[in-house]
């Protein structure tokens, strides 16, 4: 069975040979709500979102056929548009992860800009690659790969695809007109996501410049969980914050002007790292917490005085919190569980007088 000139070429290049890429394929998105799926990816046609909804990482632009990939490498390749304001790298955290029918994706937003009176284009080739850098350059068209890496998706894996595309059908503000879903299990756990795309080979490219971007992340909401306690004078050394008097009838009186650090991380991965200062009676307060788990540090002494004993707190129920003090970090509460919502009190510092 003799072999296609296409075939031949490959062969000659070592490239590995599937017969199956040489049958076309046409998804068409060229109408309202159309939508279509290749090699396990899910196309459709979009309304434009708000333009402060579209965050672009790529802009490629020339007359015909264009192409072109995201990178923080200093010099861009092909046909990218613009400069690292538009065009950068990509961190695979910022790629929005949707469900369809139970089945994980990240989404991609596309927006064209075609002349008026020939507002329709095809995208020929979309392949994604994925490294734990931010700068890598050098894509290769005949092997099909990007600093010696091969794609972990490939839109051409099994067919030869084409994406008919139509900007006439957003026309006015806002940005986008195709949603591309790529399944999330071919990212492995990639840091940074490279997009390699190539537009016009059916039908060329006239206008402005073709944008990939992502729908920015909502910022999570600000919590309404409280962390607080006091740094005092701890008369008689037993941990118990006494106001009313010990038993040697001495009022253990708060330490204002004592600053306290509050760090941790909360239930969104979020690194938390706030200071407060003691008022008059030495309380101290966090408000505005996420759950999640945390430490309170007492950054220094007062005039005078020196550590004496942390007390873990309680929770709002009146629960006594599992929390640790290390006798090799004096100043330290930490191991701190706060909860949805919750309000944990009583994280106290004792402090000794010095001399007495």
């Amino acid at each position: 069975m003799s072999s296609s000139p296409r075939a031949r070429q490959r062969a000659h290049l070592g490239l590995q040979t599937l017969e199956a890429r040489d049958v076309p394929a046409v998804v068409d998105l060229g109408f309202s709500g159309a939508e279509g799926t290749a090699n396990g990816a899910l196309l459709r046609q979009m309304d434009a979102a708000p333009a402060d909804q579209f965050d672009s990482f790529l802009r490629i632009q020339h007359l015909g056929v264009e192409q072109g990939y995201n990178t923080d490498a200093a010099n861009f390749q092909f046909n990218v548009a613009g400069d690292h304001t538009t065009t950068h790298a990509l961190r695979f955290a910022d790629v929005p992860l949707v469900t369809v029918n139970g089945v994980a994706y990240r989404q991609f937003l596309l927006d064209i800009d075609q002349w008026r009176f020939a507002p329709r284009l095809t995208l020929n080739q979309r392949r994604i690659f994925v490294a734990d850098t931010g700068d890598l350059s050098g894509y290769n068209p005949w092997t099909r790969q990007l600093a010696g890496r091969t794609a972990v998706f490939d839109l051409d894996a099994q067919s030869n695809v084409t994406v008919k595309l139509n900007a006439g059908l957003n026309r006015g503000p806002g940005m986008g007109d195709a949603e591309i879903l790529i399944p999330d299990a071919v990212f492995g756990g990639a840091t940074y996501v490279y997009l390699f795309s190539k537009f016009g080979g059916l039908l060329f490219a006239n206008g402005g410049a073709e944008s990939w971007g992502v729908a920015p992340a909502a910022p999570p909401p600000v919590g309404n969980g409280t962390l607080s306690g006091y740094v005092y004078f701890d008369a008689d050394d037993d941990g118990v914050r006494e106001l009313d008097g010990n038993a040697d009838r001495v009022r253990e009186v708060g330490l204002k002007d004592v600053s306290v650090r509050l760090q941790g991380t909360d239930v969104f991965g979020r690194a938390v790292d706030q200071t407060v200062v003691t008022d008059a009676n030495g309380y101290y307060e966090f408000t505005g917490l996420m759950a999640g788990t945390y430490s309170v540090t007492k950054l220094f002494d007062p005039p005078e005085f020196m550590d004496g004993k942390n007390t873990p707190g309680m929770a709002g129920n009146g629960q006594v919190q599992e929390s640790n003090s290390d006798p090799a970090v004096p100043d330290m509460i930490f191991g701190i569980s706060l909860g949805n919502d919750q309000s944990l009190s009583e994280y106290n510092f004792g402090e000794l007088q010095i001399g007495i």
